[in-house]
């Protein structure tokens, strides 16, 4: 993928050290790092930065663990912090000026959420959705090729419904956020028949909160980004439409 302007900046070298340690097969990229790939993959602008990097391990294929890769992590110099209160996602390094969040999928079973200290890891709502929908994106980055798993723009978008519902604290980013995802969207029809569950009421929260064309997270994208995203994030909730049932012809 071609760099954006100004190259890969922090958390990207982070996220690339972790990639060198911890294969792609074993988590999904997420968060901001997530939205801004998606940004320079479609040409659109970015509307924010972000400080930390945001991971899925792949719990549910067996493919990672939480103890491995907290292991990989600390090698590198990270440290979990553990929580008061709460659940358990943070490593921390460099005095805390950076950080990993590192959690699992919701509806894993029982016997697979891991937990530390008799706290589980924090599960990220919609995580399994979007862990349904990854692909796979290579970047170079200070001249090292590195591969990366990240939900496609439908299972981004389907992360940012869910993040809207969870945490009311902060639905401007997520909106702001869904904005970019939306102006990225290629084919909201095919998009739209891969919904499964509830990917549809998820997007479909982020669509009527977006409905006001005038809404201040529309207003940062370029007019002509901005009604191709709009269009884009309708026809994506339209319900489909269901042929008719034939009737059947009487025969003597």
């Amino acid at each position: 993928m071609q760099a954006p302007v100004g190259g890969w900046g922090p958390p990207w070298p982070q996220a690339a050290e972790i990639a060198q340690m911890i294969p792609s097969e074993q988590w999904t990229l997420i968060g901001g790092l997530m939205v801004q790939l998606h940004a320079v993959r479609a040409g659109v602008p970015p509307t924010r930065a972000t400080v930390d990097v945001d991971m899925i391990l792949h719990i549910e294929t067996g493919a990672a663990t939480f103890g491995g890769v907290r292991a990989r992590l600390e090698q590198l110099g990270y440290e979990l912090q553990v929580p008061v209160r709460g659940r358990v996602h943070r490593f921390v390094r460099s005095g805390g000026v950076e950080q990993v969040d590192v959690m699992v999928a919701d509806h894993l079973a029982p016997r697979f959420r891991p937990s530390v200290s008799g706290r589980e890891v924090f599960a990220v709502p919609a995580g399994t959705s979007a862990l349904r929908k990854t692909l796979d994106c290579l970047i170079e980055i200070d001249g090292v090729s590195t591969k990366l798993s990240v939900p496609d723009v439908l299972g981004a978008l389907v992360l940012k419904g869910a993040a809207y519902f969870e945490d009311p604290r902060d639905r401007g980013r997520h909106l702001d956020d869904a904005v970019v995802l939306a102006c990225a969207i290629e084919n909201p029809v095919v998009d739209r028949a891969r919904m499964r569950g509830s990917d549809r009421g998820r997007v479909r929260a982020l669509a009527e909160a977006l409905a006001d064309p005038d809404h201040r997270s529309w207003l940062s994208m370029p007019e002509q980004r901005r009604r191709r995203g709009r269009d884009a994030l309708l026809l994506l909730v339209q319900e489909p439409k269901t042929r008719a049932p034939q009737q059947q012809r009487n025969t003597r």
